[in-house]
């Protein structure tokens, strides 16, 4: 495996990060909303909001939490399969680098200063790592 593929194996991680925290921030907006959706009383008639609206807004939440929990389990699955070959580098440095950018979503700026190494070392690691990870089968 060469280092971009490694890139390549490694880049969904982030991405399906991200996809996570849209779902669940899509949810948290549903629920928000839904939550604002309430019916007032005149009387003996129902006025405001109708009923199917929130019904409507319950149904999406569910759907969300659908696409949460697949879109999570396909995360998991990417994520341990690539765990187990970063935890096979023998070296700490790099696997804390790796870990800290694709498992914990941080930027190579982040991980330098967590590190308390400059960026261009931490960016030579990085490249070192992704050579590393590369060589694992």
């Amino acid at each position: 495996m060469t280092r971009d593929e490694a890139k390549r194996e490694l880049k969904p991680i982030k991405e399906m990060e991200s996809r996570v925290r849209s779902i669940e921030q899509e949810i948290e907006r549903l629920m928000a909303v839904a939550t604002k959706m309430t019916p007032t009383y005149d009387g003996d008639r129902v006025s405001g909001t109708p009923k199917n609206r929130i019904e409507e807004a319950a149904i999406k939440i569910e759907e969300y939490r659908g696409k949460l929990a697949k879109a999570l389990i396909k995360s998991l699955d990417h994520k341990n399969k690539c765990l187990n070959k970063v935890e096979k580098i023998e070296r700490g440095t790099f696997r804390t680098i790796l870990i800290l950018y694709y498992f914990q979503n941080k930027t190579l700026e982040q991980v330098a200063e967590e590190i308390e190494r400059s960026y261009q070392w931490t960016y030579e690691m990085f490249t070192m790592a992704l050579d590393e990870y590369a060589k694992i089968a």
